[in-house]
């Protein structure tokens, strides 16, 4: 038969290391010492840490859980001393002595088989070193513990700790107003009555011990809150599938009724159940999480103070008392997760005639014409919408200058350029000017010229011809559309210098960058505007249409999370357009009709609002 002992020092060795090992030198604990988190370290692994980490800072956060302590004095010192975990080692090493008959004596050099063990020191020896070391010590051999005829009332108590302010006394007084162990010294000098108020350790240790027990049962209550909260949330995200499994062949069922006609309507709800499905499913798992780490902190916390109350010693427990007592409340007193229960409910509303899928109920938003302003614009091409306070600045191009409008359509201020802009970007508080030429014009939002940078390599400034036209700003990297070139350059915002340039296969006239970095390029008279990758390779390429015929101009683009818009028009008068377009270039819908000859266009920060640069006026949509 084989032995049991293998799986013993298994569960012993498990126990060191997941209690009794420090977490930053992963070696057995020295000095101990317990943070608010009930995570205990070395003091010299905690002090070096300090050192390192949080040198004079109040406070210490844990490598483990990330929790702050606060430090008094900024001193690792003052912590106070996991004695729990001392006592647990010392327990340990006597089951692991009671398990292994075949340890060597400790004390002589002949490394004799150990047959005793000391509970005083505590230490194993031979037979020879036993006689002379039981003349002081509580000595046993090993085969009566492995019995188990020695009992542990029958070993000596582990001695009370000493005070670590008074050396060789011994701490046999509670101070309940500083909630720490003193010593009879203590009580003359530091924690004299009438300022501070002690009890007899004994006293103290039953009576904290009642007081963290009334925790333990609103915590367990608290504990099957949680634990039918997570109940729910699973049957509700069973529920939910199934709704969607439902739902998606409701959807299929009544696509297969009309076929070919609503094929298209057919994916797009589809998408929309997915959508839901997976946003809604996210919640639900966000939703466990929160309660499992919620439970997963009440249980190792419960444990461990049930652990204490019940096997420590009462200088142990008073050591440890204060910092779990304070956890466990902030545990019970903390807001618990809550869930919305319209989350597994989802629905299919048959379309009501014969040619319609159906639909789930959503808001469709509409863009309406809210403001329209043209005083003094000579050819406004460009337009950003997105500078901080509502701004909008517009390149008027046949009167050199680019003008910052508020929201009422008023000039705020004009800043005159020597060329005519075909295009502008806001960056923070920063404008970014193109005029056709090398180089590139960075101005601050009062007018001043900050600084300008060239788009070609300094040794190519001069020497290669450009055609700058288009500019758009990502993040701290400006993007510049070289017509001439087919090429886009990239730039560090902050001084202009050249980080990359990417061959394009549409001319850049209009920019933009979209929320997943990717560039829409418009090219103006071309009826395309393509997608472009991170490499300048084209994802993506849209032809927009009017009445089912090609438009004649693709002009300026703008996105948002969801969507790209495309200005497009035919060379008639007034037969602009604002197109919207998903991520994937596929139609959505026309937003704005009736424009005459829309070139740049640019959404507001929030997106609600989109700024249309239209010959000579600036028309301002609102989502409605």
């Amino acid at each position: 038969m084989a032995s049991s002992n293998p799986p013993k020092v298994s569960a012993i060795e498990k126990i060191v290391q997941n209690h009794l090992e420090c977490g930053i030198c992963f070696d057995p604990y020295k000095d101990p010492k317990i943070l608010d988190c009930l995570h205990s370290f070395c003091k010299i692994c905690l002090q070096k840490y300090q050192s390192t980490n949080y040198k004079d800072a109040t406070m210490l956060i844990c490598p483990v859980c990330r929790k702050k302590t606060q430090l008094h004095q900024k001193d690792v010192q003052a912590l106070k001393t996991n004695f729990n975990i001392t006592s647990l080692a010392d327990q340990l090493k006597l089951v692991s002595l009671s398990e292994d008959n075949q340890w060597v004596c400790k004390l002589c050099k002949d490394k004799n088989e150990a047959t005793h063990f000391c509970f005083d020191c505590p230490a194993i020896f031979c037979a020879n070193c036993y006689k002379v070391h039981q003349q002081s010590h509580t000595v046993n051999t090993l085969k009566d513990i492995s019995d188990g005829k020695i009992a542990s009332k029958d070993r000596k108590p582990k001695r009370r700790p000493e005070c670590q302010t008074h050396e060789g006394e011994v701490m046999w007084f509670y101070c309940t107003t500083c909630d720490v162990m003193i010593c009879q010294v203590c009580t003359v000098i530091d924690h004299c009555k009438p300022q501070h108020e002690y009890i007899d350790c004994n006293q103290a240790s039953s009576t904290y011990k009642q007081s963290l027990a009334q925790l333990f049962t609103p915590l367990e209550e608290t504990m099957k809150k949680l634990k039918q909260s997570q109940a729910t949330a699973s049957t509700m995200k069973d529920n939910l599938n199934i709704a969607a499994k439902r739902t998606m062949a409701e959807v299929k069922n009544r696509a297969d009724e009309i076929r070919a006609e609503v094929t298209a309507q057919e994916r797009r709800i589809m998408d929309e159940i997915q959508t839901t499905l997976k946003d809604r499913s996210r919640k639900l798992e966000e939703f466990e999480q929160a309660v499992s780490v919620n439970l997963q902190q009440i249980q190792q916390s419960l444990q461990s103070a049930k652990d204490v109350s019940k096997n420590s010693l009462a200088p142990d427990f008073l050591a440890v008392y204060s910092t779990i007592s304070q956890d466990l409340k902030g545990l019970r007193d903390q807001n618990q997760p809550k869930i919305d229960p319209t989350l597994s409910y989802l629905r299919f509303t048959p379309g009501v005639c014969d040619f319609s899928l159906g639909n789930l109920i959503k808001k469709e938003p509409r863009w309406e014409l809210s403001l329209r302003y043209a005083e003094g614009i000579g050819w406004a091409v460009g337009i950003d919408a997105s500078i901080p306070g509502d701004e909008v600045a517009v390149a008027d191009y046949r009167n050199r200058r680019v003008v910052i409008y508020d929201t009422t359509g008023h000039q705020k201020k004009t800043i005159d350029l020597p060329q005519d802009p075909v295009a502008v970007a806001a960056f923070k508080n920063q404008l970014v000017i193109v005029d056709g030429t090398n180089p590139v014009k960075m101005y601050n939002r009062n007018g001043k010229k900050m600084f300008e940078f060239h788009t070609v390599p300094h040794s190519e400034v001069g020497k290669t011809s450009v055609n700058l036209r288009s500019v758009a700003v990502i993040k701290d990297t400006i993007m510049v559309g070289d017509w001439k070139r087919l090429v886009i350059t990239k730039h560090r915002s902050s001084d202009g210098s050249l980080i990359d340039t990417l061959s394009v296969q549409t001319k850049p006239r209009f920019l933009a960058i979209d929320s997943k970095d990717r560039v829409i390029v418009s090219g103006g008279i071309p009826q395309q505007v393509d997608i472009v990758g991170v490499d300048g390779g084209t994802l993506v390429s849209i032809n927009p249409k009017i009445n089912s015929q090609p438009v004649h101009h693709c002009r300026g683009v703008c996105c948002d999370s969801s969507a790209i818009y495309i200005a497009v028009c035919n060379e008639d008068c007034n037969t602009g357009h604002i197109h919207q377009y998903d991520t994937q270039g596929r139609f959505l819908s026309c937003i704005a009709q009736g424009l005459y000859f829309p070139c740049g266009i640019s959404l507001t920060s929030d997106g609600q609002q989109l700024a249309v640069a239209d010959d000579q006026s600036v028309k301002i949509y609102n989502k409605v």
